[in-house]
């Protein structure tokens, strides 16, 4: 069963978080399977993001990850930040979230390896018809899925480059249409397919801007444990080249059948035209880190406080130490 975590924020990791790798040190329970072929990986991801992750999923679906052995054990967060507090404790083994909840938690003491990038873009702002401009939205209430997240930077990034300041208001992202019908904000920057979600339910809400205001904006990477990292390296080569066919899939197909696959996950066949919609918002065939936004977006939240501005002074070698591409490289080697 998933586990719905509520937390919004990053916490003060301090002492706590000490104990918890203690603990994580000790064994990941349950983690992988006995005596059997199949290997179970815990990951941790987010509601409503079936698009956002279309790699995985899309993967999944067409038995990528079977043919390699493995089992997904999907478990399912209110957003990043709250995915990533279960890493020490060891109740996940990897993690799908965006660079910006995985560079504050590295920054607070945390430890992972990101193994390659799954998504750019995913960043829509969605609200009222009647603003079509982030601009517009100066002294706005707008929705954000919590502070710690790369949507909460993303905006943040809009307000200094274009001058203007929202209200922030903080909730799920799978009630963006009822907050924006009971007037709690009258915009919202979320993920897909959540966002497109929002579009197709309410006859008053648009995309005001479906694509970020920062080129190729990088969103979303795959991340693993210490303890995976340190003592199954072999099965995340495999679950990283499962990954890798699931993008050429992406690559290679018409829209429509990704699109199936995808609805197929959430459950909801007649989703189709929804995922459509929101594959507009997002590029999912580039499994490197666009290195470019991934400075902006940290130095945005420098600037906002969130990480102590010396760790951007050299972004590239920061983000590098917690960067590993020899997975990425083994398995795109083992596909040619």
């Amino acid at each position: 069963m998933s586990k719905v975590n509520n937390a919004g924020i990053f916490v003060s990791l301090g002492k706590a978080f000490v104990v918890a790798l203690t603990i994580a040190c000790i064994g990941v329970s349950g983690a992988f399977g006995q005596g059997g072929t199949m290997t179970t990986v815990r990951l941790g991801d987010q509601p409503g993001a079936e698009v956002d992750y279309a790699a995985v999923w899309v993967a999944e679906g067409l038995g990528y990850y079977a043919q390699e052995g493995i089992r997904i054990d999907r478990r399912t967060y209110a957003n990043g930040p709250a995915a990533l507090l279960d890493m020490p404790s060891g109740s996940v083994d990897a993690v799908l979230a965006a660079i910006v909840p995985f560079m504050q938690f590295v920054a607070r003491g945390g430890d992972l390896k990101i193994v390659m990038s799954v998504t750019k873009g995913n960043a829509a702002l969605v609200g009222l018809k009647k603003y079509t401009s982030y601009k517009q939205l100066d002294g706005v209430k707008v929705g954000t899925p919590g502070i710690g997240t790369v949507h909460d930077a993303m905006l943040g990034y809009a307000e200094q480059s274009m001058n203007f300041k929202v209200q922030r208001v903080f909730g799920k992202i799978t009630d963006i249409a009822v907050m924006i019908d009971k007037g709690e904000v009258d915009a919202f920057i979320g993920w897909e397919p959540a966002s497109a979600i929002a579009v197709a339910h309410s006859d008053k809400i648009h995309y005001i801007a479906q694509l970020p205001p920062i080129k190729n904006a990088e969103s979303l990477e795959l991340a693993f444990s210490p303890k995976m990292v340190s003592e199954h390296p072999d099965t995340i080569v495999k679950f990283v080249r499962a990954t890798l066919r699931g993008i050429d899939y992406i690559r290679t197909q018409p829209k429509e059948k990704v699109a199936e696959l995808l609805a197929k996950k959430m459950n909801d066949p007649s989703a189709v035209p929804i995922i459509l919609n929101a594959m507009g918002s997002v590029i999912l065939t580039d499994p490197r880190l666009d290195m470019p936004s991934t400075r902006i977006l940290l130095q945005t939240i420098a600037k906002q406080g969130k990480i102590p501005e010396d760790l951007v002074k050299d972004t590239d070698g920061w983000v590098g130490k917690y960067v590993d591409y020899s997975y990425l490289d083994k398995a795109q080697a083992s596909l040619k």
